[in-house]
Parts: structure tokens; sequence; C-alpha cells
């Protein structure tokens, strides 16, 4: 399987690339979803906002796999991140809880399009956009360090 990280400002995919550009199968594109998507077959984006452009009702603590029938030239596959129940979120979360969430958001995202589309797994390419997937920060670095453990692993 292979990714695109992606983020809006130039800045933000320059760090992305400095950290992750070492992880064979990775690339990295600047814009929206839609202008970083092209030729990736899913995109992780986060629940409200892909309920809210794809359909669907979401499901707290369930991964849901969306189908892109809006013709907006982000993926055809959809990734919807899974809601957190009320009063699952930390109130100040440290550094390692937020690496672990990325890295277990996005390992979600990516089993629950393997087991949509298992045929397809090994050569899919899914979009990573920070924005979209609502796992961008101030601090870039905390994201990073989730993302390159998710990467890793999926090597």
């Amino acid at each position: 399987m292979r990714f695109v990280v992606a983020a809006s400002s130039d800045a933000m995919v320059q760090e992305c690339r400095t950290a992750l550009g070492h992880v064979p199968g990775t690339a990295f594109r600047t814009g929206s979803v839609p202008e970083t998507g092209a030729g990736c077959d899913a995109a992780v984006l986060n629940s409200p906002l892909a309920h809210e452009r794809y359909g669907g009702v979401p499901r707290i603590g369930s991964v849901q796999v969306l189908l892109n029938q809006r013709g907006d030239g982000a993926p055809e596959v959809i990734l919807a991140t899974a809601p957190m129940a009320a009063g699952a979120a930390v109130p100040d979360p440290g550094d390692d809880q937020i690496a672990s969430h990325v890295s277990q958001t996005l390992d979600a995202c990516v089993a629950a399009f393997v087991e949509a589309f298992p045929d397809r797994a090994g050569e899919a390419c899914v979009l990573l956009h920070l924005e979209g997937a609502g796992i961008d920060r101030e601090d870039i670095a905390v994201t990073l360090k989730g993302l390159l453990r998710f990467l890793l692993e999926r090597e």
C-alpha cells in the first residue's frame, strides 16, 4: 500500500517530507483534498467533514467506508474516522497520547479499507491529508511522530 501525505501549506508539507521522506511508498503533495487526491484510491477524512460531504450516519467508535459520488475530485472511497464517545476525550493529552491517537486512527481507517476492498489492498494509494483527516496541529512534530509510527508499521 502507498500513501500520499498532504497539507494545504508548503511549509507543513516540507516538514512532513523532512520527517517522513525516507519511508518507502510515501509521496507528498500540497493543496486541498481534491487537489492532492489524484491517483489515490481512498482518503482519510475526519468524521464530521466526511459525513457532511459524503453521507452516512456517524457511529461512535467505528470507522466508516463511504463512497464519493459527488464528483468533486476527492478519491472515490472516503474513510471516515471513528467519532469518540462523549467524555472519552482526554482534557489535556500529552504528546505520546496524541501521537498514539494519530497512529491508531490511521491504522483503523486503513484496516477498514482492507476489509472492504481486500483485492485492492496491496496496490492501493491512500491520501492522508492532515487538515482533512483532522490530525493537523500547531506543533506538527507530535502529528509527525504518530504518522511515522503508522507508516513504519505498514512497511
